[in-house]
């Protein structure tokens, strides 16, 4: 289904593409997605990523793609008077099996609240 309702849900967008190279996503604050003390809640943060790393390891591999691993470390929190976030993932490496990527979310004064690491196979069908 496109766009994927997780997309749909946080109500992201893709701001910028570059081939087999990175790609730019914008995810608007949403009080909803935050926890008692009004900051966004991690697990929505991961989601961002995710739906930045899922699309461009799917479009650099041209083929679906599985994630082996996705690490977070938070350095600050975002809160509504931060705006919206912007998460920019890049490929590392892509191996015929293999992407490796990273990306950072930003908030819209540029200051860095998260980064990440993702590591994926190529799902290839056996035939």
């Amino acid at each position: 289904q496109l766009p994927p309702p997780t997309l749909v849900e946080l109500g992201a967008r893709f701001i910028d593409y570059v081939p087999g190279v990175s790609l730019t996503v914008e995810v608007p604050f949403q009080a909803r997605f935050t926890n008692p003390v009004g900051s966004y809640q991690g697990g929505m943060f991961a989601a961002a990523l995710d739906e930045a790393f899922g699309p461009l390891s799917y479009m650099t591999a041209q083929a679906p793609c599985l994630t082996l691993e996705m690490t977070l470390t938070y350095l600050k929190p975002l809160r509504e008077q931060d705006g919206p976030m912007v998460v920019r993932a890049e490929v590392v490496k892509k191996t015929s099996q293999f992407i490796f990527m990273r990306a950072e979310i930003r908030n819209h004064q540029g200051e860095v609240l998260v980064m990440s690491q993702s590591h994926s196979t190529i799902w290839k069908e056996k035939s």
